[in-house]
């Protein structure tokens, strides 16, 4: 949320149904889909920092923020797996050419928030490749795209990385 013109994020204890926590950040610009990791001790997001949206960390306990990804590329809706410690999210940075000023479509990629290390993930060449939700074995990672012009929900088995059509709608 954003609260005296300054982006936050609201930390709510479910059982009682009130906020525990209002950690600000006044240096970055919204705040969008917050993630938290497998151990419950920190949060992923995207935000906006300077016309950029890139993938933040916070870690409740230490009170530290870690930038993640650190380019003109757009990083958005991350997605914390707790069975493999990994965070999907989406980008156009393997379908953008900067050089070109050429935007690209949105596809998925995978951060090891540790090594920091991102891996293009099979998708939709010249499609959007959105909303990455992991399964609970983390074996595979379902996804919105619109390859023929409608959207519909797909899995990526990252195992065999092959795509299956979940979804079959018209319109």
């Amino acid at each position: 949320g954003v609260t005296g013109g300054e982006p936050f994020l609201n930390v709510l204890d479910i059982e009682l149904g009130e906020s525990v926590d209002e950690i600000k950040f006044p240096d970055l610009g919204e705040i969008h889909n917050p993630t938290w990791s497998p151990d419950g001790r920190r949060l992923a997001f995207s935000a906006n920092d300077n016309g950029l949206t890139d993938l933040f960390i916070y870690d409740l306990e230490a009170e530290r923020l870690e930038r993640l990804t650190d380019d003109p590329y757009a990083d958005l809706q991350p997605a914390w797996s707790v069975a493999a410690g990994r965070i999907a999210f989406v980008t156009d940075r393997f379908s953008t050419d900067l050089g070109e000023l050429s935007i690209g479509a949105y596809g998925l990629a995978v951060l090891d928030p540790d090594s920091g290390k991102i891996e293009a993930l099979p998708g939709f060449d010249g499609a959007k490749n959105i909303n990455p939700q992991w399964s609970d074995d983390a074996e595979s990672l379902y996804f919105i795209a619109d390859p023929n012009g409608i959207s519909n929900i797909y899995r990526l088995d990252l195992s065999r990385r092959q795509v299956y059509q979940v979804t079959d709608l018209l319109s």
